[in-house]
């Protein structure tokens, strides 16, 4: 009898930590912490938007702009030019169709708010390299590896960039700095992919690549022209 207590011991507890049905947790003492009492992104729930959608699968107020989004650098919060970088997706439309009419306008309204320093031109060539040698090549010529392969012989991608140099000259930094937000032509846009600050870093660096000084600051008469 006595060799037999530990075996039934041992059931005992085995036999303590099973309950009915595998799925009921048991005795829950702080309800709160295990049940959250705010709504799950992306999780169902009762209340619905008027379309019906889920209240938290909503998408953001159209336009707006996350907090602590906008440098608190005066340069840029007093100069619309300057702002409109972050302000983009407010004021430009952004079709999946190339719309020169929106690019030309960005070049007439937005400026670029970053100084010409070897910081920023040093982070624009590492960004460049990560997200567009691919396709444009280490100069900027259009020759990246899925495009040309290193024999010369034609990469599997036959949508040739053309080069900076003839690319750049006749847009505006604003324009650019669109395009790269958007796309254009079978480009996709890194609006997504890169933050304002590395998207105009990347253009600092295109720009070099193509020969072409920093831009004037768009003057605030381009401004309310192209508002017009």
């Amino acid at each position: 009898m006595i060799k037999l207590l530990p075996v039934l011991a041992v059931a005992i507890a085995l036999g303590s930590c099973d309950r009915p049905g595998k799925d009921n947790p048991g005795n829950i003492y702080m309800p709160d912490m295990t049940y959250s009492n705010a709504y799950e992104t992306y999780s169902a729930s009762e209340v619905k938007t008027g379309e019906g959608v889920d209240m938290s699968a909503r998408l953001p107020v159209a336009g707006t702009i996350p907090f602590g989004y906008i440098p608190q650098d005066e340069k840029i919060k007093t100069d619309q030019s300057k702002l409109m970088s972050y302000m983009i997706k407010n004021h430009f439309s952004h079709a999946t169709a190339d719309q020169p009419a929106e690019r030309d306008r960005a070049g007439l309204l937005i400026s670029d708010p970053l100084e010409a320093s070897a910081e920023n031109l040093a982070e624009g060539k590492r960004l460049y390299e990560i997200n567009c040698k691919v396709c444009h090549g280490e100069k900027g010529e259009g020759n990246g590896q899925i495009i040309e392969l290193p024999n010369g012989d034609a990469g599997p991608y036959t949508a040739r960039p053309n080069p900076y140099k003839t690319l750049l000259p006749p847009m505006k930094d604003g324009a650019i700095f669109y395009s790269v937000s958007y796309g254009r032509n079978s480009m996709g846009g890194y609006g997504f992919q890169l933050s304002v600050k590395e998207r105009w870093q990347v253009i600092h660096y295109i720009k070099s690549l193509a020969g072409l000084p920093r831009a004037a600051p768009v003057t605030t008469e381009a401004t309310e022209t192209a508002k017009k």
